[in-house]
């Protein structure tokens, strides 16, 4: 893959945690409008929360995909979501999307805004499939997780919207944070079996130094819970602070149990919980329907 620019080699960190196939992960947009406090990305994104266009990022695809094999397989976004707001105008998402289709580009979209459905006339065309991210229903809890996201009302009506459409949908339970939306799972399950969800997958929270100090900021009164499960009993795993294993264990299992109960395909994203698995892969790429 040497020269190319956008389209990369997905790169977990390396971690020994990440069960994700081998694919390329590419980003249209640089941060993300989005501003959950949750966010890992702003640990290593400049600006994150200022989202721009990539420079010259049409001639830079077109260059990359010239350069890579037909067939592949691209995750799009891992870092910086690629429907912002201001792709509503813009329209380069969509390009990158002709583009790919054009190359034969197995396409897994990972999002969190409806204007996704914008482009369902030529995701249904092409070998994609769209994961969405919904980590409650409470809407007021929503403004303060994700403040500038759109509403998660929305996010379901768009993944109903595509399912009918017979595109492939996953949803990205993602992440559970104890004492905040660690409730709130059953709903979400019970919503994802009625629109026709066929993957979830999930996972807890796991801070860096932003993200941590975003979350207490928000949320000062779980301040002592979360230092106890956290700084006190934790334990650091690359540049993420992870909870006791028997307690992350315990509470992805009570999410795999509920997904059983609805029939929907489970997977865990750098947890290590291999046995808690009931999808074909973590990230959801298995859902790309092959249209030639």
């Amino acid at each position: 893959m040497a020269g190319t620019e956008l389209i990369r080699s997905f790169d977990p960190w390396r971690s020994r945690l990440c069960t994700c196939p081998p694919k390329y992960s590419f980003d249209p947009y640089t941060g993300c409008a989005h501003k959950c406090i949750y966010c890992y990305a702003s640990s290593y994104i400049r600006d994150f929360f200022n989202c721009r266009v990539k420079k010259n990022l049409i001639e830079r695809v077109r260059r990359d995909l010239s350069k890579l094999p037909r067939g592949i397989l691209i995750s799009m976004s891992n870092s910086s979501d690629p429907y912002p707001p201001t792709e509503s105008n813009l329209r380069l998402t969509r390009t990158c999307l002709e583009l790919f289709k054009k190359h034969g580009v197995r396409l897994l979209i990972i999002t969190k805004s409806d204007i996704v459905i914008r482009d369902i006339d030529l995701i249904k065309e092409m070998d994609a499939a769209v994961t969405m991210t919904v980590t409650t229903l409470n809407e007021e809890l929503a403004r303060k997780l994700e403040p500038d996201a759109p509403k998660p009302s929305r996010r379901i009506d768009a993944l109903k919207i595509l399912a009918e459409t017979r595109i492939n949908v996953g949803l990205r339970l993602d992440p559970i944070i104890p004492y905040i939306n660690d409730e709130d799972f059953h709903e979400i399950i019970r919503e994802a079996r009625y629109i026709g969800v066929k993957h979830l997958v999930s996972s807890t929270f796991k801070p860096r130094r932003d993200s941590w100090k975003r979350i207490l900021e928000v949320f000062p009164e779980i301040r002592e819970k979360l230092e106890e499960l956290y700084m006190k009993n934790g334990v650091k795993i690359g540049r993420s602070m992870y909870m006791p294993r028997d307690f992350r264990f315990r509470l992805m299992k009570k999410v795999a149990v509920e997904c059983r109960r609805y029939g929907i395909p489970f997977a865990t994203c750098r947890e290590g919980f291999r046995k808690l698995h009931t999808s074909l892969t973590c990230d959801g790429s298995h859902l790309i329907k092959i249209t030639r």
